[in-house]
């Protein structure tokens, strides 16, 4: 689960044009959360211990462009299923989270309502978005329509129907090692889903560049989910292009008991 916490710095309210004369601390426990991102410009002291996170201001006239915004992602364990090496398009992991069991995998066909011609070597075809780490070039799945990509959609026909917990997802062109690609193209900012033509819903998706893929949580339906059809219903726009781009989509199933974990070989 991704938790986005919005903390504001506690300082009193001065007279208009004044600052705050004195010094003001903002203080957040992390517990069994793992923090990815924090950003505040105007923190001149950040201390941080394994749970406990706290910010120091001074002179400052607090504003709501001031605010300490902490994106936040329980913590769990991944261990691989057992798939072959050789069938990297079906990898698989189960997740333990508390005394939580999933199994994530990508375990799908996918088809897409449009796609950006290739560029040189690079491709932006809808499989993309299964992350093989044995192709050559990262890239992402791109939309090709001329404008933003809003109604381009991905449908998933899933192998293994099994009610769902979440999609995973990175939006955005994610390539390690260059963030400068992520921030050029369009990100999925809005996402609508349909789960077997019959339940819809809509999951915001904030612009950040996760370490980890962002969890959509599946919420009011369990039945196993054999098509699930993914909308773009709004973005978060690139500098550079217009091009919408996905580069990973996971599936999370809830499991019913512990798996069997054995040893990798």
């Amino acid at each position: 689960m991704t938790r986005l916490l919005h903390i504001r710095s506690r300082l009193r309210r001065p007279g208009k044009g004044r600052l705050a004369k004195e010094k003001s601390k903002s203080t957040f426990c992390t517990r069994s959360l793992k923090t990815s991102q924090s950003r505040n410009r105007k923190s001149i002291s950040r201390k941080v211990s394994d749970m406990h996170y706290e910010w120091q201001f001074e002179n400052l006239k607090p504003t709501l462009a001031d605010d300490i915004r902490i994106i936040a992602h329980s913590k769990y364990d991944s261990y691989p299923t057992g798939y072959s090496e050789e069938d990297l398009s079906r990898h698989a992991s189960y997740v333990i989270r508390n005394n939580q069991y999933f199994l994530d995998h990508k375990d799908y066909d996918a088809t897409a309502s449009s796609t950006l011609a290739p560029q040189g070597k690079r491709n932006y075809d809808v499989v993309n978005i299964k992350a093989d780490p044995q192709r050559e070039l990262q890239t992402p799945w791109a939309e090709g329509a001329k404008d933003d990509g809003i109604g381009e959609s991905i449908t998933l026909d899933v192998k293994r129907p099994l009610p769902l917990y979440g999609i995973l997802i990175r939006p955005g062109y994610y390539e390690y090692g260059r963030e400068d690609v992520w921030w050029k193209n369009n990100r999925v900012a809005a996402l609508e889903i349909t789960l077997n033509d019959e339940h819809t819903f809509t999951a915001s998706i904030p612009d950040e560049r996760f370490e980890n893929p962002y969890l959509i949580r599946v919420r009011d339906y369990t039945k196993p989910v054999s098509k699930i059809k993914l909308v773009i219903k709004g973005v978060h726009r690139g500098t550079q292009s217009r091009d919408t781009c996905i580069s990973l989509v996971e599936l999370r199933a809830p499991l019913a008991k512990k798996p069997a974990i054995h040893a990798a070989r």
